[in-house]
């Protein structure tokens, strides 16, 4: 177990291994675990149709199982992006209610439940609200009586009151022009996040999943399983754990972040080992670091770290690649050259340096991603795969009028509305704070940004007078929110 500090020389304090940090998204096993206790119980059902037991959800003319929520197949948009596009800052105070509001107000789903998997925060919102309705009780109450006490986690809660004085909690910093600043929490959002907990109990979490203190064999063995998609496919996640390899071994494992904060359990259970990782520097990469804790004491029994290298003389020119491929929603990558060397663009990440690995096929280490690339019969290249995503290659447009882009655009979802004005090349976007927001054009009604709830945005214009009718707002995690022109 390792505790990261990050503290300005003004507060001196240390970090220990009693230290109460806010684990954010490694949360999400605990609500999965409790959902599984009512399960065990038979007081649910994993295939339950939720609004079964929450009437009062959106119908969205398809059924939205227990299973869709835990394994992140439901379609339902994630809460964080949701509320950055309707103006809210993430250091908001940010409430239950609030974010529930939002996915009640939800007017149609990112894809169909169970066609495909898609990370939300939402979804686990909805399993805490579930578990406060089965059992009677807040869910701060059912965690810390099911599993908090047993396991005798002493200094661990969810957060359900911002302003309660929590002895030896940590604040989270990040760094601005060289300093450390300190980034205010006031998040409440329990089930996806707001576990506040440390190095010592997490400890006691991990031994239980081990030896099976509380929790039936029935229990454990649906937090042991994996995520399927309707197609009999398996996914990566299952309850609230994501399994995985790393250098050749099965791993098992989820971060998070929140505010400064960074962290991550880490198991590689064949070898009975686990990381445990704390920081509250926004600076931190977590994963990464338990990564290299598991090297320090595993390496004898992992792969080779790197891949074979590939030289100039084994592909073509990298300048073959050049280009705007447009994958659809919030996809949209750019391939520029630069002298000999190729940068990636993939909003609203800044352009980072692509690897070849192969004949027509590149790396992009940052964003962890490999693209293919087909050709046609003459030799030039006309396609790019990543991910199961196909988009034919493109140029940037040359066209720079963008008044007729220009106006007042709302959204019923959100109750907001932008403004957005043509700036000379550029569209500039005003959020209900007076946030300004830059939007690029890429190809033809399609922009790209520099934030990253609203990384794309695709224009639509009525089919016979080409006047512009509305926007779609794209994030990965939350697509086709719309904003009609008007206000």
């Amino acid at each position: 177990a390792k505790n990261t500090p990050s503290r300005p020389p003004s507060q001196p304090v240390p970090v220990e291994v009693r230290s109460v940090f806010d684990v954010a998204s490694v949360s999400k096993q605990f609500c999965a675990f409790a959902i599984a206790l009512l399960v065990d119980e038979g007081r649910i059902a994993l295939d339950d149709d939720v609004r079964t037991h929450m009437p009062e959800l959106p119908d969205f003319g398809h059924t939205i199982t227990l299973r869709h929520l835990l394994y992140h197949t439901s379609g339902l948009r994630d809460w964080p992006g949701m509320l950055a596009m309707a103006g809210r800052n993430m250091e908001d105070v940010i409430s239950m209610n609030e974010i529930t509001t939002f996915i009640k107000n939800q007017r149609t789903l990112n894809f169909v439940p169970g066609t495909q998997y898609s990370y939300s925060n939402s979804g686990y919102t909805v399993l805490a609200l579930l578990i406060e309705r089965l059992s009677g009780q807040s869910f701060r109450t059912f965690t810390e009586e099911r599993i908090f006490a047993p396991l005798d986690m002493t200094r661990t809660h969810f957060q359900d009151d911002h302003e309660e004085i929590i002895p030896g909690r940590v604040i989270s910093y990040t760094s601005q022009f060289g300093k450390p600043r300190r980034i205010g929490n006031g998040l409440m959002a329990l089930g996806s996040s707001s576990l506040h907990t440390t190095t010592e109990d997490l400890l006691k979490w991990v031994q239980n999943l081990e030896d099976q203190k509380i929790g039936s064999p029935a229990v454990h063995a649906m937090m042991s399983s994996q995520g399927q998609l309707n197609d009999g496919s398996e996914i990566s996640y299952g309850f609230g754990l994501v399994r995985g390899t790393y250098r050749g071994l099965t791993t098992i494992s989820h971060s998070g972040g929140w505010a400064g904060f960074r962290t991550v359990i880490l198991r590689i259970p064949d070898h009975e080992f686990t990381a445990i990782v704390l920081s509250n520097s926004a600076i931190m990469n977590a994963p990464t670091m338990a990564q290299r804790i598991a090297e320090h004491y595993l390496d004898a029994f992992m792969s080779p770290p790197n891949p074979p290298t590939v030289t100039a003389d084994d592909v073509p020119p990298l300048s073959d690649y050049t280009g705007v491929y447009d994958f659809g929603e919030a996809a949209v990558l750019q391939l520029i050259a630069r002298g000999e060397s190729l940068s990636a663009h993939w909003p609203p990440t800044p352009p980072v340096p692509v690897q070849p690995i192969g004949v027509d096929s590149l790396r992009i280490p940052a964003l962890n991603l490999t693209i293919t690339f087909t050709r046609d019969s003459s030799g030039s290249v006309t396609n790019a795969s990543t991910q199961g995503l196909n988009a034919e290659r493109r140029y940037q447009s040359e066209d720079t009028n963008l008044s007729m882009y220009e106006g007042c655009y709302t959204s019923e979802e959100l109750g907001v509305s932008y403004s957005v004005n043509a700036h000379d090349t550029v569209l500039v976007a005003s959020d209900p704070r007076g946030k300004k927001l830059t939007f690029t054009k890429a190809v033809d009604h399609v922009f790209v940004g520099d934030t990253w709830y609203v990384p794309v945005i695709r224009m639509e214009a009525d089919k016979t007078t080409g006047t512009v009718t509305h926007f779609e707002a794209n994030n990965p995690r939350s697509l086709h929110v719309r904003f009609i022109k008007g206000c």
